[in-house]
């Protein structure tokens, strides 16, 4: 397999895709990189005396069949793809040379990405540069070597010699591309480039590479038959990376929820907490003053009875009742509120508010809040009240963000929570899912519950994340 450079920005099932910007370092060494594609190739068929006219035609049937392999990528790790194309680009090498596998690689290196205007001209041009490098490389490796399809098993050893090449160009020159795009280090972007275990992609990516040297035996003593008949185990070759991609998605998956129970467990504690401390805070600022008032009335009446000065009681008594009854109308107050919201004492907009005042106390950039008040159930205030946390707490902790909007309001029977910053974006893409999981997770509860969660974000652009609930929410 060859692997792509990847190119937007998107969270599954929630998130908007856009193309990445393009730096100048990645401008820079997009255009060198295919510089180098174009010099190369000119200086092969310059050696060769000019194009194989006599094998044009087989060319392009080996392209075009490259180019249907290439349109049914499989994701590995973050941000690079593994395209299907390799034993078709190499394949070609080992029977045409360093020229047909560069010829058929340009061409043949499509992406389905560039159907779907998911993958800037630049990123396509590039791809494809990288590959057709990646069969130079690895077809110059076998020639170099005096590699012979008819001498076995030499041929064989000399193709995973070949494969080798191959791989170090493409992998070297997508993980610097990655690298480039997304600021993060080569040697990280390099480890995740495969597909489940690394042990056992290693032997299955060898095992599908050394199928080029076999497509190249089916040419050469059958012919255009022979190299169309090789699609058939190429398409299950794809079926077999697929369901271990699906595997170890699902083993991903699986520890994700692991982890994120532990991390629930944990909130909910500290929630608990920050609860009690509420409600504390509010029995004492707003229950124990008239409750104090009352104890001081009743030792002034006590005072008035035991010194005979019975005048005073119509004067003292009608403000023990009043002290009385303001007492009992904020007991009444605040377990009502308690009853109406399970978010504790005030319901969702003072627990955001509250949210903010923690957040800036620790140092996070300034929120600006514009919050109404939304008469939605229970249900939809925790899901509302988890969204608007979370995505509080990330743009507080990675945004760089010299403001964080947030805005609550309540239209056509749906409740919505925006959080806005003017910080430096991320890729969802790259995100490490093992440790920052918190939003996938209340993306799933909000669309278990017929909502959803829009993810917009751009690489120095900032980020802004909606959450849209019905008032009544569902399930």
């Amino acid at each position: 397999m060859s692997t792509a450079a990847g190119s937007s920005s998107t969270l599954k099932g929630s998130a908007t895709a856009r193309p990445l910007k393009e730096s100048f370092y990645y401008r820079f060494f997009s255009a060198a990189v295919v510089a180098s594609a174009v010099l190369v190739l000119a200086i092969l068929v310059r050696s060769a005396g000019g194009l194989p006219g006599e094998q044009l035609l087989d060319l392009a049937i080996w392209a075009l069949l490259a180019a249907a392999a290439s349109l049914a990528p499989v994701p590995s790790g973050k941000g690079a793809w593994l395209a299907f194309d390799l034993p078709l680009v190499l394949g070609a090498g080992l029977v045409f040379g360093p020229l047909g596998a560069g010829l058929v690689g340009l061409v043949g290196a499509c992406d389905i990405r560039e159907l779907r205007r998911e993958l800037s001209i630049s990123r396509a041009i590039f791809n494809r540069a990288q590959v057709s490098l990646s069969g130079v490389a690895g077809a110059a490796a076998f020639q170099a070597l005096g590699g012979d399809l008819s001498i076995w098993p030499g041929a064989a050893l000399l193709g995973l010699v070949a494969l080798a090449a191959d791989c170090l160009v493409n992998y070297v020159l997508v993980a610097m591309s990655s690298s480039i795009t997304y600021s993060r280090p080569f040697q990280s972007v390099l480890g995740e480039m495969h597909v489940g275990a690394r042990e056992g992609f290693l032997l299955a990516y060898v095992s599908f590479g050394f199928l080029s040297v076999l497509v190249a035996e089916a040419y050469v003593f059958l012919g255009l038959t022979g190299l169309i008949a090789f699609a058939v185990p190429l398409l299950a070759t794809r079926q077999l990376f697929c369901n271990r991609n699906a595997l170890a998605q699902a083993d991903d998956l699986l520890r994700n929820r692991q982890h994120a129970l532990r991390e629930f467990q944990s909130k909910i504690a500290d929630e608990r907490r920050d609860e009690r401390m509420a409600i504390a805070g509010e029995l004492h600022d707003e229950v124990l003053p008239p409750l104090f008032k009352v104890h001081l009335m009743g030792q002034v009446l006590k005072q008035d009875l035991s010194t005979g000065r019975l005048l005073d009681l119509d004067e003292d008594l009608p403000e023990l009742l009043q002290a009385t009854e303001v007492a009992q109308s904020t007991l009444r107050d605040l377990l009502g509120n308690l009853r109406r919201s399970s978010l504790g004492p005030g319901g969702l907009n003072p627990t955001i508010e509250a949210v903010a005042r923690q957040l800036e106390s620790a140092g996070s950039p300034a929120f600006r809040l514009t919050l109404a008040d939304v008469a939605a159930s229970r249900q939809a205030q925790l899901v509302l009240y988890q969204v608007a946390r979370e995505a509080m707490s990330n743009a507080a902790k990675y945004s760089r963000a010299s403001e964080i909007c947030v805005m609550l309001t309540s239209r056509d029977g749906e409740a919505r929570i925006v959080v806005a910053d003017d910080g430096v974006g991320f890729d969802p893409s790259v995100v490490d899912r093992d440790r920052h999981f918190g939003l996938q997770l209340v993306v799933e509860r909000m669309e278990s519950l017929g909502g959803r969660v829009v993810v917009d974000t751009q690489l120095g652009s900032g980020t802004t994340i909606v959450g849209a609930l019905p008032l009544d929410p569902c399930g």
